[in-house]
Parts: structure tokens; C-alpha cells; sequence
């Protein structure tokens, strides 16, 4: 099902390498997941949550931009994105997580699917979390297609949308 006129109305865009917040029944959407993953994490008591767009594994100080840009990368985007959830009144232990993405969009002669950039995203997304002691509560994730989801922190519904295909509420 596509997303309503007045549905996108309402909607806060969140783009690649990037993260906003939101309460309650406010909506958040990233567009466009490749091999990209979309962190939505929440906390169900307070119903505050956050949802990341992340690109790239790890945060390298000697290859990142002069001004770095912590939420392109999943170690210190998922950082960034759990101090500023409890800067809101979320607590850390209570913090849960849906995610989706890290489809593999580019085959390339020599590189192995398990070695691609989507499967070292995910990769770094679920180490971090679970060094976070944070659980994943539902994912939807590889295969070869791109993903839009939307993100209601309130509910906790993620509604993930692939042309072609039905939508899919985690």
C-alpha cells in the first residue's frame, strides 16, 4: 500500500548518514535503503524514539570528512542516537530496536556477498547493539531490493514499503 497524501504530509524525513527524533504518533521516514540500514529505536515506556540512516560500518578519524559526520556510520551514528534518545527522557535500559536494509544493489566481480558493503553494515549494526546490551526486536534485511520504512516511535510500528511488493508492518 502506498503512503497517502495526507500521510506524507505529516511524515519527517530523515536522509542517508543522518538521524531525527520524534514522540508519540509524530512519523519518521528514510527513503531509499540499499545497502544502507535504517536503525529505528525506541523506548516503549516514554514513547520517545529516533530513527537512524546509517552508511557505512565504522568511523575512521584518518578518511572521514574534515567536519565528521558521526551519523553516516553505524558505531558512532547508533552512539550518537541512544545520548541524544535519553537527552529526550528515554532511559537506556528500556531501549529496543527495529531495522531494515543492507540490500546487496551492486555485485562485483571478486567480493564475496558476505564481504559487501551491505553485509559489513549490518554486520556492525548488530555487534553494536549487542555490545549495547540493546535487542533487535524484528529486521528486514538483505536480499537484492531497495526499502523505504516508516518509523512511529510511539506505537513502535515499522512499516517497511518495496515497490512491487506488500508492505510489511515489524
Amino acid at each position: 500500500m502506498a503512503l497517502s497524501l495526507e500521510e506524507l504530509d505529516g511524515l519527517i524525513t530523515v536522509n542517508m548518514g543522518d538521524f531525527k527524533l520524534g514522540k508519540g504518533t509524530q512519523k519518521l521516514i528514510t527513503r531509499d535503503l540499499g545497502s544502507c540500514v535504517a536503525i529505528a529505536m525506541r523506548d516503549p515506556q516514554t514513547g520517545v524514539g529516533g530513527l537512524l540512516h546509517i552508511m557505512l560500518p565504522q568511523y575512521n578519524e584518518y578518511i572521514a570528512d574534515k567536519v565528521p559526520n558521526f551519523a553516516k556510520y553505524a558505531d558512532t551514528g547508533i552512539d550518537e542516537l541512544v545520548k541524544k534518545l535519553v537527552m529526550q527522557g528515554a532511559k537506556r535500559e528500556r531501549l529496543v530496536v527495529k531495522i531494515a536494509g543492507a540490500a546487496h544493489m551492486v555485485k562485483t566481480l571478486g567480493v564475496s556477498e558476505s564481504m559487501d558493503i551491505s553485509s559489513r553494515n549490518l554486520e556492525a549494526v548488530r555487534k553494536k547493539l549487542m555490545q549495547m546490551h540493546i535487542p533487535v526486536l524484528a529486521a528486514e534485511v538483505g536480499d537484492y531490493f531497495p526499502r523505504t520504512v516508516v518509523f512511529e516511535p510511539g506505537s513502535g510500528v515499522f512499516r517497511v514499503l518495496t515497490a512491487g511488493k506488500a508492505d510489511r508492518m515489524l
